[in-house]
């Protein structure tokens, strides 16, 4: 029973399932708290904390204001587009679960909060924005560093954001130590000694390149 439990407590650790749910749940808290602030969306209107600005902003685009013209195309595209990658996130981690490494499948993760975080914004957040009925919503972004660029984003835009930073190390990290790997094989078949063949392979190697010109 407590080696079960064990190996259950395992699995739901290395499955980084608690992590979504851990940055699902902050990512929903904090736009709800924004939502009831009090401060006007898209007016400017912030709380100054020195080195960030608590900045209500309704997006209808994607993460950096990527997206279209009009917001119900935005916002189709999107919920298309993050539920197909999603989906497709998800399936991989479960077909490939044992041979992913621990860092790709926490990142992945990641992506797919951030992209489950921002969808639930556009199906979900209409009335509390004013609009009516389900899909009429925006994404919610608030977190402003205006000393480093004039984007605002939300926890899940950061989640998509820092994943897609660990990918990129790991990936570094990975061709690096394949680069070393490659060199020491070489290093080790160039200085490895040259074996001394006896009379009787030297003749059945000679014949053998014989029976090949021969041949062609």
């Amino acid at each position: 029973m407590k080696e079960n439990l064990l190996k259950g407590l395992k699995w739901f650790y290395q499955s980084f399932i608690w992590l979504a749910v851990l940055l699902l749940a902050i990512d929903i808290i904090t736009k709800q708290i924004i939502l009831h602030s009090g401060l006007q969306p898209n007016v400017n209107d912030y709380f100054d904390w020195g080195f960030v600005r608590i900045n209500y902003v309704l997006n209808p685009n994607a993460a950096f204001g990527f997206g279209a013209s009009d917001p119900n195309v935005s916002r189709t595209i999107y919920l298309i587009v993050a539920s197909i990658i999603s989906a497709a996130l998800i399936f991989y981690l479960i077909w490939k679960r044992k041979e992913t490494k621990l860092i790709v499948r926490a990142a992945l993760i990641m992506v797919v909060t951030g992209a489950v975080g921002n969808m639930i914004d556009r199906i979900f957040y209409g009335p509390l924005q004013g609009k009516n009925g389900l899909f009429s919503g925006m994404v919610v972004d608030w977190i402003d560093f205006w000393w480093v660029w004039h984007y605002i984003f939300n926890i899940a835009d950061s989640c998509i954001v820092v994943a897609a930073f660990m990918l990129v190390i790991y990936v570094i990290i990975s061709e690096v130590k394949d680069y070393q790997e490659r060199n020491k094989t070489k290093v080790k078949q160039v200085g490895a000694p040259k074996k001394v063949l006896s009379k009787s392979e030297q003749e059945k190697l000679e014949m053998e390149k014989k029976q090949d010109e021969e041949s062609k």
